[in-house]
């Protein structure tokens, strides 16, 4: 980030994004997209004794897709423009994170938006079919409709749209090609390259951990003024031994300038992360129910046979 910051990144381009904007927005953020569709490309059966056979199938690995992303495709940037209601009927390219009700195709062999289920083993991460409502990327409700998605816009946040990482990312990628994969360079570089991304996800919240002795009198003080004046925070209290372990919350620091009407603190902005992911599941989306394809598994990389 420190490199990024010192020699790439454009000024007054990209905000810290806090309270509804940083929540609602994050909603957005599912991840990358790992499924497995057909467990195995074994054509004998398994209870067979004879020699197994096997399909042949065909791997392949998209190099560098989160910084392919990053170079190729607009960003937001700026400060997010909240609205109600449908933008699109007023702003037809309008561009951001709408909260929507969406419709997936009846049918649809692989699906390509996710959402996060609760489910008896807890929050899980999915791709299916049906109707629900929630935030999502305006690139990849664009990308949906393609395969048939519906969306009814409810309301959401409008972004501008730049360039942003096309200079860093290609200058790292340049580094890494002058040197063979042996050289710590080559890794340094890839690292690099790869590792900017999540710093714009990380949480604004942070986890404190405070230690308090029960046997002296100041510490018994400090606890009571300490669980006073955290109680909403607070999320555990253990006791080992004379001891108090106290774990809380805490927003990571930041501040507000008025002369420039911006936050500063972690270079956080959940926008550009979601859209990067977005992005991603974007571009590994046209492998997805592509009929020359039969698909085995898909992450930043495929599986597949040929039909």
């Amino acid at each position: 980030m420190r490199i990024y910051k010192a020699h790439f990144m454009p000024k007054e381009y990209i905000y810290q994004l806090l309270g509804k904007p940083e929540w609602f927005i994050r909603e957005s953020y599912t991840g990358g997209a790992v499924d497995v569709y057909i467990p195995h490309n074994r054509i004998t059966s398994f209870l067979s004794k004879v020699k197994a056979l096997f399909k042949l199938l065909f791997y392949y690995d998209v190099n560098s897709l989160y910084p392919s992303v990053m170079a190729n495709t607009p960003m937001p940037i700026g400060l997010p423009i909240a609205f109600e209601g449908d933008i699109r009927a007023v702003e037809p390219k309008a561009y951001g994170f709408f909260y929507c009700k969406i419709t997936s195709p009846e049918f649809l062999e692989h699906p390509i938006l996710q959402r996060r289920v609760k489910t008896v083993a807890g929050i899980r991460t999915v791709a299916g079919l049906g109707t629900w409502e929630g935030w999502i990327y305006s690139a990849e409700m664009d990308n949906a409709m393609k395969l048939g998605y519906t969306f009814e816009i409810l309301k959401g946040y409008q972004f501008e749209k730049g360039f942003i990482f096309k200079e860093y990312v290609d200058t790292m990628y340049n580094l890494r090609l002058q040197y063979d994969k042996s050289h710590p360079m080559n890794l340094i570089a890839k690292l690099l390259m790869n590792s900017l991304y999540g710093k714009f996800g990380m949480r604004m919240e942070s986890t404190i951990i405070e230690i308090f002795n029960s046997t002296l009198n100041k510490d018994i003080k400090l606890l009571d003024k300490f669980l006073e004046e955290h109680a909403t925070t607070i999320q555990d209290l253990i006791q080992i031994g004379n001891h108090y372990l106290a774990v809380r919350k805490s927003m990571l620091n930041y501040s507000y300038t008025d002369e420039e009407d911006m936050y500063h603190g972690l270079d956080v902005n959940i926008a550009i992360a979601s859209a990067i992911s977005g992005g991603a599941r974007m571009w590994m989306s046209m492998f997805k129910n592509n009929p020359k394809f039969n698909l085995y598994y898909s992450d930043t990389k495929i599986k597949l046979s040929m039909y």
